[in-house]
């Protein structure tokens, strides 16, 4: 039977099946950290919800299941595509179906993976339905108000000079398109390393520090100090204040730019602002204090240093200096929000590593 799966996994379904529930069901425990969060966050936005007397919103879940199980489906068989083509330079000795079906079964199926792959889809979904909602209700818990604080410590960090000035040698039609396009990679590179974390085939320390780190960082840094420094952001500094508008230049490069090559972010700055005043729409939640594009951007690099991939490390951190650049040119934040966002965000790492350290003293250093 050496061309056949001959795996006990396959001869022997029930005790596959009772190793993965087992797996599932002690995961509740190995993840309670995470589940507690979660939890957290959801009381806070119900408490919200109450007191401003607005509806919780579950449509962010239905919008992050069918990405995540798409892109889960994708990096499968990406995995067995990387796995016939090493089958093939080894010599294609055996069986190519029988090995990738051990791969499949031994590994992306693995009881392990199945149970963080649960485990970390059912707890960031809860996450996200409180996380959605107070970001969403950032205008009515605290009317945005402070834009013409941060323009002015804005331009008295940088010496009386606006920063998109600073960057005035970037205005070129194809750096703009090219910051842009990067700052929309920005989404791949977060589902990504996302992924490759929670739906690790392993109950490992790096995993959950991640796991937390990344959402105490998003609700830290919008949740709480987004909700106190309530800011629209340069893009939307004269549709908000009276008076002249200091980012107006900034603006029109934008949109000079887009004649030449699509400049994505003017059109989500329309829909997100079509949004604020409608109260209707899938693009919403305008945030700009702290600038969680870069925070998170830094804790991607913190991952990458933590995780021993030095290069790694080295690259995501070339991608948070872009994202910042980015983040100021395409007018989106005030410079002082990418810092800001950037403390947050190693802010986060440290609590979350403490957080672990009381919770699963079980796990070491990776």
């Amino acid at each position: 039977m050496s061309n056949t799966l001959s795996s006990n996994s396959l001869a022997l379904p029930v005790p596959r099946l009772a190793a993965v529930a087992e797996a599932v069901l002690t995961g509740f425990r190995r993840h309670g950290l995470l589940y507690a969060f979660a939890a957290v966050v959801m009381v806070a936005a119900a408490a919200e919800a109450w007191v401003l007397d607005l509806p919780l919103d579950f449509q962010m879940v239905k919008l992050f299941t069918g990405p995540v199980f798409l892109i889960l489906v994708l990096m499968i068989l990406l995995g067995l595509l990387g796995e016939a083509i090493r089958f093939a330079r080894s010599g294609g000795e055996g069986s190519l179906t029988a090995a990738l079906g051990r791969k499949l079964l031994n590994d992306y199926l693995s009881p392990m993976r199945i149970s963080n792959a649960v485990h970390a889809f059912l707890f960031m979904s809860a996450y996200m339905v409180g996380y959605t909602f107070i970001k969403k209700a950032i205008p009515s818990a605290h009317p945005f108000s402070w834009d013409g604080s941060f323009a002015v410590w804005d331009k008295t960090v940088h010496l009386g000079h606006n920063p998109y000035e600073l960057l005035s040698f970037l205005n070129v039609p194809l750096l703009t398109f090219i910051l842009n396009v990067n700052y929309n990679i920005w989404f791949f590179v977060m589902f990504s390393l996302w992924f490759w974390q929670g739906f690790s085939g392993r109950d490992t320390r790096l995993r959950l520090h991640f796991l937390l780190g990344f959402t105490l960082t998003w609700f830290l840094g919008t949740c709480v100090l987004g909700t106190i420094f309530s800011s629209v952001g340069p893009c939307f500094y004269g549709r908000l204040l009276p008076g002249p508008d200091p980012y107006a230049p900034a603006m029109a490069w934008l949109a000079e730019a887009n004649r030449h090559y699509p400049i994505w972010s003017l059109n989500v700055m329309n829909e997100l602002w079509k949004t604020y005043e409608t109260g209707t729409g899938m693009v919403n939640g305008i945030s700009a204090m702290p600038s969680m594009h870069v925070g998170t951007s830094v804790l991607f690099a913190i991952l990458g240093f933590a995780s021993g991939k030095r290069w790694l490390g080295y690259l995501l951190s070339a991608f948070a200096f872009l994202i910042l650049v980015g983040s100021v040119h395409l007018a989106w934040h005030y410079a002082i929000d990418g810092y800001a966002g950037a403390a947050i965000a190693v802010a986060g790492w440290w609590l979350a590593g403490k957080l672990i350290d009381w919770a699963r003293p079980d796990l070491k250093a990776d």
